[in-house]
Formats: C-alpha cells, structure tokens, sequence
C-alpha cells in the first residue's frame, strides 16, 4: 500500500494559535527558553534529564507497586507488565496527563498517549534501560463543567453534544469522587446510536460499557477506558490513598512554608510580562497550591492572620493544625496547578513530560519551585497537534482548491466567494454599477457645489444612499447564487463540521470515540505509527 500523506502545517496559518510564549518554546527562541530546563527537546536531552532524575530518592518500589495493582484492577495485565520494570533501579518514566473527560474526551488526548508511547519506545533505545510510558488521570480536578460533556460527529455528518446530567449534581468534589449514576446508560446509549454502525462500533460499545457503567466514578471510568484502547499504558490515578501518602513530603512542605510554589511563580509572573509573554496560571497572594477535602468538597486553602483559611466556609485551621490534619490522612489533600507537576517528579523518575499549549505555559512558572524542592526538572515536550482527514473530505477540499486553515472561516464567506467566482458576469455588472454612481453623482455633486456650496453635502448623501442601496442589491443576489449550488455549500459545512468543527481544531472539537466508531482500533496503530511526537507544526494525517 502506498504511503499515506502527511502534511505540517506552521501554527501561524491559523487564525486561533497558541500563545507567543507556546511558539517561541517551540522554535527554541532563547527569550522562551530560558523559563524551561533548556532549549533542546532531541533525544539526548530527554535521556540526560532521566539521568538526573534518578539522582533524586524516592520509594520507587512503593511507587512501583501501587502502579502494578492499579494496572491489575483494570484487568490491564501488559500495562501492569510495563509498570514493574519501573523498580529497576535505572528506570525512568515519560508522562503526560488529562482531566477525566466523559467518554475519553477530544482526540487531542489520544494524542497524548500515542506520543508518550512512543517517546517511552525513543528514549529506551538510546538509554538501552527501561523506560515507562505513564498517563496521569487528573482525578483530583473538581471542574465538573469540564469533564462533562463529549460531542462527536454523528453517522449523518452533524456535530451532537452528550452531556452527562446526573440526579445529583456534584458540588465541587473532584472527579474521584464523582459516581456515575444510573442516567449514564441511556446517555452512552444516545451516543453509540449518533456513531455509524458497524462492526468497529460494536467493539468500542463493549468497551465504553464496561468502563461507563454505574457505580464507577467519572475518573476510574476514564482511567479503564484507556487501558482498554492502550493495553501497554501505564494509567495513574493520583487519588489513591496510597499515591497521597507518597506525595507527603511535597504537600507538607507547601503548608508549613507557606506555599512556596506560590512565591517562586510570583517571582517569575513580571519576568515573563517583560518578555512579551503571560501568566497562564494567576498568583493569587496568600493562596496555597493545595486543596483539602471539607464538607464533601474540595476546597482552596490561603493564608489569613497567621492561619489558613479553608475558602467557601468559615473554617481556619492553625498552620501546625493543617499540617497534622494533613499528615493523618494524605487522601483529603491533592496538589494545586503549580505543586503537581512537583508532586509528580517526586513520584516518578521523569525524563519528558508532554504538554498541551496552556501546560507549557504554566511550567515557565514553576521552574523556581523545582529548584526549591530539590527535585530534577524533566524536558517539556509540546504534544502533538493533528487533524485527521478522510478521503472524501480530501477530496472536496483539493476540488474546491481549500486548505486546512481556509476551513477556519466563516462558511458563509466561503460560499459567497464561490458564488462571486462562479457567476463573473454579476460581479462585473455590480462593479460597472458600482463605477458609475460614484463617476456620475461625483459630477453632480461638483455642479451643484458650483450653483450652491452647501447643495454638495445633498449630493453625497444621495450618493451613498444610491451606493447602500447597490451593495444590499448585490448581497440579495448573492444570497440567490448560492442557493443554486446548495449540494456545494452543504459538502462544505460537512467538511467544516468534520475538519474544523464549530471553528475548532478537529483535535478539541471532536470525542476520540468519532474516529474509532468510523474506523476501528487499527486507526490508533496507523495514527501512532504516522504521529511524529517532535513535529513543530500542526500535522494532517490523510486517512
């Protein structure tokens, strides 16, 4: 079989682009550079940064050992394989995460996994030692409007959304703590009936099913269904009691220094305003990066008169009194934004962590606190970014001469275009129209002034009343052309729809669970195989 077409598309084609501090890390701009551990994201880099994270001592066979039983409650038996060569005493790690998102979220997360799998297989043929590919479920956000909602491309090319509306609604409690009620079943049976029919949506109904069911929580639901598209993956629920107990050193430390984390990304905030570039985290003073469970929900923390105020009730707790509270049981306490990826690298011997655009943007804020903790700074590589382009959408794109970027567009700028381009004579007779009302009433307007100056500003008007009155003749005829060719303009909002939906990139706008329905699990091994994890553009797979 031929090979399949593979384009790179430079993020400024877009007219939605990551941020100027996102593009000049990804360029290797020194003014960029300089907030991270270095410029250099190759191969080599990424093994001497494992290096350095082994220097570091933690419980790896704890660590190792909660990993293995997670994987095995899955029933994951390979990944369970992949999670206990992290005991060897030389094994590092490559990680990446995301929220809980229902049905497996937008496909962008499986390009995460995709790119941390075969980062993992890059880095251990060069360290020839073990590295493991591991996926950190954010099981501790309590941001439910987020994770609540798939939309996927149905059988007939229209986008649907499914939202997740359980008898209760949760009220800040993290997605750990969030149990998938009975409403869940007929929810994932109106999205299986959206997907085309088939054989491969059968397989991924099994496999939702299982993961979806009642009882689970909205984060160990996720957590399964990942296991079971990527057998091989390590998935990490930080919610575990055991996982918790692990993070203590990094948590107590924020608390009793008096969050740290914060200073140190206070430190950096004018640095990168003076460099062009934003805080993609606010620093709020005197808040803590660490949450406590309180009454059901998870609650901020900040300092106030010498205690710690637990924000949205009207509890404090003495410095010391945190500390204990924290000590006596961890699985109440999770890491805010700016500690996790500390908490993170105190767990596991990272070498690369793989980001989105806004998670690169927070880790220019944080470098000072890994110095601080005396914990070794992983390489950030940008996850990659793609769109996924079937035949037929290919086609229809190279008929109507349109890019990628062009979709981006109001569609109805587009057909306009066509109908100008389609129908030359109309556009030369409104031109001639145009030409003459300004040609012919300028001539009035000079007479007139010459009879009566103040009789000139009469002309124009009637001028551009006559000018009005052209343009919204010529909109009305525009209207009228493009009903002609509606089998041209409905081909376009299918492609729209499919490639940049809602103006979206297809990568956010779309629930991994479309591609899978349509196409099966091979597409996740052409997808992996064809996903270059270094690329520095947008890719467009050709499917």
């Amino acid at each position: 079989m031929a090979e399949r077409r593979r384009d790179v598309v430079d993020y400024e084609a877009f007219q939605q682009q990551p941020s100027a501090l996102f593009r000049d890390y990804l360029t290797g701009d020194a003014k960029a550079t300089r907030f991270f551990a270095g410029s250099s994201r190759a191969i080599g880099a990424i093994a001497e940064a494992g290096e350095r994270s082994l220097e570091y001592p933690r419980d790896r066979a704890a660590v190792t050992a909660v990993l293995v039983r997670q994987q095995r409650e899955r029933g994951a038996e390979q990944a369970a394989a992949a999670a206990a060569r992290l005991a060897d005493p030389g094994a590092v790690a490559v990680v990446t995460g995301q929220q809980a998102v229902l049905f497996g979220g937008p496909l962008f997360v499986l390009y995460k996994a995709l790119a941390v799998l075969r980062v993992a297989e890059s880095l251990e043929r060069e360290r020839r030692a073990p590295v493991v590919p591991v996926f950190w479920v954010a099981s501790d956000d309590h941001d439910f409007a987020e994770i609540r909602q798939a939309t996927v491309l149905s059988a007939a090319g229209q986008l649907r959304s499914f939202r997740y509306e359980p008898r209760q609604e949760p009220l800040g409690q993290p997605a750990s703590r969030i149990a998938l009620d009975d409403t869940i079943r007929p929810l994932l049976g109106e999205l299986l009936e959206a997907l085309p029919a088939g054989e491969s949506r059968e397989r991924l109904s099994e496999l939702l099913a299982s993961s979806y069911a009642p009882g689970s929580s909205v984060a160990a639901a996720f957590a399964r269904l990942l296991s079971g598209l990527l057998p091989e993956l390590v998935v990490l629920d930080p919610a575990d009691p055991e996982i918790k107990a692990l993070m203590l050193p990094v948590l107590l430390r924020e608390l009793r220094e008096g969050s740290p984390s914060s200073r140190c990304a206070a430190a950096v905030g004018p640095e990168l305003i003076a460099a062009g570039y934003h805080q993609q985290v606010p620093v709020r003073e005197g808040f803590y990066n660490v949450f406590a469970i309180v009454d059901g929900e998870r609650r901020a923390l900040a300092a106030r008169d010498g205690s710690i105020e637990v924000r949205g009730t009207s509890r404090t707790l003495a410095p010391d009194q945190a500390s204990a509270m924290l000590e006596a049981d961890a699985s109440l306490w999770s890491p805010g934004a700016l500690l996790r990826p500390l908490a993170q690298d105190h767990l596991l011997p990272t070498a690369a962590y793989i980001g989105g655009p806004a998670e690169i943007a927070y880790h220019a804020q944080i470098g000072p606190s890994y110095s601080h903790f005396g914990i070794p700074r992983p390489v950030l590589l940008p996850r990659p970014s793609a769109t996924l382009v079937e035949a037929a959408q290919a086609r229809a794109m190279e008929t109507e001469g349109l890019s990628l970027s062009d979709l981006e567009g109001d569609p109805e700028g587009i057909v306009a275009r066509w109908a100008r381009e389609s129908y030359p004579d109309v556009e030369t007779a409104f031109g001639a129209a145009r030409e003459a009302i300004e040609d012919r009433l300028e001539g009035v307007a000079d007479t007139l002034a010459a009879i009566d100056p103040t009789l000139r500003g009469a002309a124009e008007s009637a001028r551009g009343r006559a000018l009005h009155q052209l343009e919204t003749l010529h909109e009305k005829s525009i209207r009228a052309l493009k009903k002609r060719d509606r089998t041209r303009a409905e081909r376009l909002r299918r492609t729209r729809d499919a490639l940049f939906p809602g103006g979206s990139l297809q990568e956010r706008g779309i629930g991994l669970v479309t591609p899978l329905a349509r196409h099966g699990e091979p597409l996740i091994g052409e997808i992996r195989e064809r996903l270059d994890p270094w690329a520095t553009g947008h890719q467009v797979l050709f499917i």
